[in-house]
């Protein structure tokens, strides 16, 4: 999963550091806490979030629905989830009418909480259609290289070997983690300290291996293998 420039806006300090406290655990940034309407216009305006975590009830006369409304007047508006420990139907359905990425049921789990903000990053990135791509060297020529085409990247002594759809094999002097910092995409997972795989290309799975496109079996990290299902299961 990219990183996250994450805006919070939250009126209960110790909830709103909670939170930030576990995006961090996943290398999200958080680019601010802000506890009412105007702070948070502040906030977006200062520097533009990648995605905003949205209580429906705010400090002051302005509510996060209001703010909801704030973003969806914007161009180019960021995907925003609701928090709520809300059980007035009348304001759930307020804020359902203003068409959120997801929503967060307080008190909640860190693993719920990673689950519902990259799930809402995966649905905006497929609705808006982005094409993500970079330029990799491989020592004789450039390749541009689109992430979609990757089908996975395995790691080879100092150098790791990029697998394309398109049967390319391409093998670069980096290590997996470099490739993996530069394909800076919400659809590529580091499932084993060899592998990275594409989400949009794996068949099926089960406790220990990944199955990708043309019957390619790579390993689950057993380290990771409760992180790396939980990713699994909520990428649509």
């Amino acid at each position: 999963m990219k990183s996250l420039k994450i805006l919070i806006v939250e009126d209960e300090i110790f909830i709103a550091e909670t939170i930030k406290m576990y995006l961090m655990e996943r290398d999200h940034e958080i680019i601010d806490i802000a506890i009412s309407y105007e702070e948070a216009v502040q906030s977006y305006y200062l520097r533009k979030p990648d995605l905003v975590l949205l209580d429906i009830r705010l400090y002051g006369e302005k509510s996060g629905i209001d703010f909801a409304n704030f973003i969806i007047a914007q161009s180019d508006a960021p995907p925003y989830i609701y928090l709520t420990s809300q059980f007035d139907t009348r304001v759930l359905d307020m804020a359902l009418q203003t068409n959120p990425y997801g929503y967060v049921t307080k008190p909640f789990q860190k693993e719920s909480l990673w689950t519902a903000v990259e799930s809402a990053y995966n649905l905006f990135s497929h609705k808006n259609g982005k094409e993500e791509s970079t330029i990799i060297a491989d020592g004789k020529r450039n390749h541009l290289i689109k992430f979609q085409d990757i089908l996975y990247v395995q790691a080879d002594h100092v150098y790791s070997i990029i697998f394309t759809t398109k049967g390319e094999k391409i093998i670069v002097r980096k290590s997996l983690q470099q490739v993996f910092d530069q394909c800076d995409c919400n659809y590529l997972l580091y499932c084993h300290r060899s592998y990275i795989v594409n989400l949009k290309h794996i068949r099926t799975w089960n406790h220990d291996q990944i199955i990708l496109d043309n019957a390619i079996v790579v390993p689950i990290s057993k380290t990771r293998r409760d992180e790396i299902l939980l990713k699994l299961k909520s990428f649509n």
